[in-house]
């Protein structure tokens, strides 16, 4: 789903390095999805990157399928086996590099979307938390509430939990973020049966490197049994909040499956994400907010009784 570890005051261990037969050479730190991996280099190939997980289940998941999916025009971060071949060392990781950078193509992603999603329609479902049982919850569990919360649930209700869990649960900006998700929650509607539950990508606007001399590259698959449409509207509602797409792109997508419905949630759950993550930064929160006004607005404008 995602991860909460703060991967910037660790490196990889020897032991790890070593299991993945990288021992030698920096490790430079690199964006890898929603954190931050280790870059080093391997003689023979691109490099390699190290990244903690908080799911070990998750993890060898993702590279089971990594290893499997084929989406023509589109280069897979093929996983790094152990020595002993494993997936996952002691928590930790290791992918091939691809060359790339995420970018602010958002019309873009979102049509890579739909052929990644039809693609992984045919893997085995993985297991997925739902509403966690326990507390304190684990990185995996926040993403999980999170998601929940914003498709049936109540975000006041739901998150206040996680919020005191992690910490300074009023902090302004994640007491925005909580305010911002449950003013959106209210204009929450049913969908149709046509919007299925099939696993689908649900980070790709962090997930999809581009290269002006290469096929666009994925760096990981982050699985949510969700409508094909939820998966992209993740994807504009991302944008909107890093300010790298301008609002018509929700007019431009309006032809999928529950779209104002698809948008709605994402924003909430995308509010949700930040309410409880013990990582979420306050500058963060004026584009979220920008967002979120913008589907506020989109969601009324198109779901509005008619006049009579």
């Amino acid at each position: 789903m995602g991860t909460v570890v703060r991967v910037n005051q660790a490196t990889a261990p020897d032991h790890v390095r070593g299991a993945f037969g990288v021992s030698d050479g920096p490790a430079v730190p690199v964006v890898a999805g929603s954190g931050t991996g280790w870059f080093v280099e391997d003689a023979g190939s691109t490099g390699v990157v190290l990244r903690p997980v908080s799911d070990t289940g998750l993890a060898n998941w993702s590279a089971r399928v990594r290893e499997q999916l084929d989406v023509t025009g589109l280069r897979v971060a093929q996983p790094l086996r152990s020595r002993d071949g494993r997936h996952v060392v002691s928590g930790w990781r290791a992918d091939h590099a691809l060359s790339g950078r995420p970018e602010a193509r958002a019309d873009e992603t979102i049509a890579w979307s739909a052929r990644l999603n039809e693609a992984l329609a045919a893997v085995e479902r993985p297991r997925i938390v739902r509403r966690p049982a326990a507390r304190p919850w684990s990185g995996t569990d926040l993403f999980a509430c999170a998601e929940a919360a914003s498709w049936d649930g109540d975000p006041e209700v739901d998150l206040a939990p996680g919020m005191e869990d992690r910490g300074t649960p009023f902090a302004t900006h994640r007491a925005a973020a909580l305010l911002g998700a449950t003013g959106l929650i209210r204009l929450r509607g049913p969908v149709g049966a046509r919007a299925g539950g099939g696993i689908v990508h649900g980070d790709l606007a962090r997930g999809l490197l581009f290269d002006s001399g290469s096929e666009p590259a994925l760096t990981e698959v982050v699985p949510y049994a969700r409508p094909a449409s939820w998966s992209a509207a993740v994807v504009a509602v991302d944008h909107l909040s890093w300010g790298t797409v301008d609002p018509g792109v929700l007019g431009r997508w309006a032809h999928l499956d529950d779209w104002p419905q698809m948008v709605l949630r994402a924003a909430v759950f995308r509010l949700a994400v930040h309410a409880l993550h013990p990582g979420s930064r306050p500058a963060a929160m004026d584009g979220l907010q920008t967002m979120a006004r913008a589907v506020e607005e989109y969601v009324g404008d198109t779901e509005a009784p008619p006049a009579r």
